[in-house]
């Protein structure tokens, strides 16, 4: 189960707008531009939907997994030979936190890196995901007395290499006391909406199991001098910032998506 965890897990991440999962973004910046970039995503609904899809191949018998596991990136990072020096520089302290219990449909993932100058977040956000498929995590975990794959794993992994179709409409930026998240190509949403099978298919997985929630936590050193977005909320001293929407409101008003804060 551990091994299917991590294969899901992947692939929430991959096709993080394409998923059922609930996503939260947390950016917390010291005052020395030093901090921590931590994406937890919800992923019980995703669980759920995978039951469905194994249907009459389950076994009602079987124990259901309940596990809490954590997964250090850098044994695999420093052994790699897929990733540039850059990239283990930039990942190597990453880890992921996946806790499970399958008979409640409840499954949380959480990813994170610690970044030393918070110029470098636009280039960790960008990337992780694919550093974390050079990495092979899923496949290096595989039982090799059992390696056989179940029909679950198998509908999943199609889809394991694709990416978030709505990544390039934005320009995330980060500099000492500026962060931004811009929306620069609305028409690529509005058109692969309008012509893509896999964005038709969101709105309708969105009908079955809910919209999908998307929040954006943004922890400061000092209190924000400035700050704008969708459904934003502050804590009582400025130093906090929330930033929530759905994918609803991404794919019918992508301008939903942007915030910008200074401090």
């Amino acid at each position: 189960m551990f091994k299917k965890c991590c294969l899901i897990a992947i692939i929430g991440f991959t096709i993080l707008l394409g998923s059922c999962v609930d996503t939260e973004e947390k950016i917390v910046i010291n005052s020395n531009n030093s901090g921590d970039y931590t994406v937890t995503i919800d992923m019980g609904k995703m669980l759920k939907l995978a039951a469905q899809m194994g249907g009459a191949n389950q076994d009602d018998t079987k124990q259901k997994e309940k596990s809490d596991s954590t997964v250090y990136f850098k044994p695999y990072i420093d052994t790699s030979t897929a990733l540039t020096a850059k990239e283990k520089e930039l990942f190597r302290d990453g880890s992921m936190h996946i806790k499970v219990d399958e008979a409640a449909n409840e499954m949380s993932v959480v990813i994170h890196f610690p970044f030393k100058q918070v110029s470098v977040l636009p280039e960790l956000k960008a990337n992780y995901m694919k550093v974390l498929n050079k990495l092979n995590i899923s496949d290096k975990m595989k039982n090799k007395d059992n390696p056989e794959t179940d029909p679950v794993e198998q509908e999943l992994s199609k889809n394991k290499d694709a990416l978030n179709p709505t990544q390039e409409a934005y320009s995330f930026s980060a500099a000492p006391g500026k962060i931004t998240n811009s929306l620069i190509n609305k028409a690529l949403i509005t058109d692969k909406l309008a012509k893509d099978s896999s964005m038709q298919m969101m709105q309708q997985m969105t009908m079955m199991m809910g919209d999908m929630n998307y929040k954006t936590v943004i922890v400061l050193p000092k209190p924000a001098k400035k700050y704008n977005g969708n459904e934003v909320q502050a804590s009582a001293d400025k130093k906090t910032l929330t930033f929530i929407t759905t994918l609803t409101d991404i794919l019918n008003r992508p301008e939903a998506a942007e915030y910008n804060v200074e401090y």
